[in-house]
């Protein structure tokens, strides 16, 4: 190039060899520098632990994401609190004030001495001090606040998102600092900003849950350091986000006597079975096409199972009514051992008989009407007995596998053998 693009100035370029010689000395794979990393540090919040896999990792980058209000930065908070009695935690926000964070921290009971706040957007200046600090622990509120001075772009747009990511989690590879980052979500209720943020982090965890509801879902999609089949529950009370005492049974409603179409099935969480109750309302409809609708159960599965209804037990009369599904609680989830408690529900309408709120219901059903196995039924009907339940109908495929004196096992073929045990 001749011409010079800033000043116009000819031949005014000069060649320049450059040979870089620094090296980095690698560290051998069992040195004891790595092994430290390998510890997990109790946050002492058993439902958070669990879903972590057992603690936060030392180094480790956590992401947790929900809709506004929904509980992330009460969570955090508290978190933060609990590790401020093993050292000095730093807690960054970009949206707060001083004020309004220890406001929060007076209404949760977490005010210590070794929690310390600092209100900044700048990612450099927030770099330097978390180096200088040397805090056990680091939360940042949020990443999309936070912004790089020496890239274009406000904060939040993708470029900012992504550098901001990739400083933190450069820092707490290299200096053995977990730091946990708040993330927004968008309107489709994934983490706003580039998809490269989640892949840069170690775990991305999502925080559900309906505002006017007091449960919350804390949910993996992502942990390198354990699986991502867990969730926790807590309850949003007035001193923050407190454990459930009875995970297993908090989507069940209490009841003394249940309603006609109300069942109670048991699913898996990783390694929690958690019971929940399914409900289903079958009205006759006053349109041409009858209504189908959900919550917290997958659409396209309840058809499903209408039709197998509809063809295998000739409940034709079910084009007739709307249908409503429902869990309790605003628990979702795709396992597919919910099928035969959803078809129990329905049908526990058309026949107006109610099912004993002492039975769990659980199994795949098939096109055919046959109930398939599903992972894990030897420890629900075991936890189910713990818990007071009395009656089990679950697939045939378990009879010879699981033998548990005390309590009734109803082992059933297909959806015409159900029928006739309950109705």
């Amino acid at each position: 190039m001749g011409k010079c693009p800033e000043c116009d100035a000819w031949n005014s370029f000069i060649e320049i060899s450059e040979s870089n010689k620094e090296t980095i000395i690698p560290i051998s794979i069992t040195s004891d520098t790595i092994k430290l990393y390998e510890e997990r540090i109790k946050t002492g919040n058993g439902e958070f632990d669990r879903v972590l896999g057992g603690g936060i990792v030392r180094g480790s980058i956590i992401l947790v994401g929900g809709e506004p209000g929904i509980g992330k930065s009460t969570l955090l908070l508290q978190i933060a609190s609990i590790f401020a009695k093993k050292g000095k935690v730093l807690y960054v926000s970009g949206e707060e004030s001083y004020l309004q964070i220890r406001m929060r921290a007076k209404r949760l009971g977490t005010e210590l001495d070794n929690l310390y706040l600092l209100i900044e957007q700048n990612i450099e200046l927030i770099g330097n001090t978390i180096l200088q600090e040397d805090p056990v622990l680091v939360v940042i509120d949020s990443v999309q606040t936070m912004f790089s001075p020496h890239l274009e772009g406000s904060a939040g747009s993708v470029t900012q998102v992504k550098e901001c990511t990739r400083i933190v989690t450069d820092i707490a590879k290299k200096n053995g600092i977990p730091i946990m980052l708040v993330g927004h979500v968008t309107k489709g209720g994934i983490i706003a900003g580039p998809k490269t943020i989640e892949h840069l982090v170690d775990g991305v965890f999502y925080l559900e849950g309906e505002r006017t509801d007091i449960k919350r879902i804390l949910r993996g999609v992502k942990n390198r350091f354990g699986t991502t089949n867990e969730v926790g529950i807590f309850e949003m009370q007035e001193k923050g986000l407190i454990e459930a005492e009875n995970p297993m049974l908090t989507f069940i409603s209490g009841e003394n006597e249940f309603p006609i179409g109300s069942v109670i099935t048991a699913t898996f969480e990783g390694s929690l079975p958690i019971f929940i109750e399914v409900q289903a309302l079958a009205t006759p409809t006053y349109f041409p096409i009858p209504r189908r609708v959900v919550s917290g159960v997958d659409y396209n599965r309840l058809l499903l199972i209408i039709a197998i209804l509809e063809k295998r037990l000739h409940l034709n009369k079910l084009g007739s009514f709307d249908i409503y599904a429902n869990t309790v609680g605003g628990f979702k989830t795709q396992d597919r051992a919910i099928d035969l408690s959803i078809a129990v529900s329905i049908m526990s309408n058309i026949y107006e008989k109610s099912i004993s709120e002492k039975t769990v219901v659980f199994g795949e059903l098939g096109l055919g009407g046959e109930i398939r196995p599903t992972i894990g039924a030897e420890r629900k009907v075991m936890y189910g007995k713990r818990l007071g339940f009395k009656n089990f109908i679950l697939p045939s495929f378990f009879k010879d596998k699981i033998k548990i004196a005390g309590i009734d096992l109803n082992f059933v073929d297909n959806i015409k053998d159900v029928k006739e045990i309950l109705f």
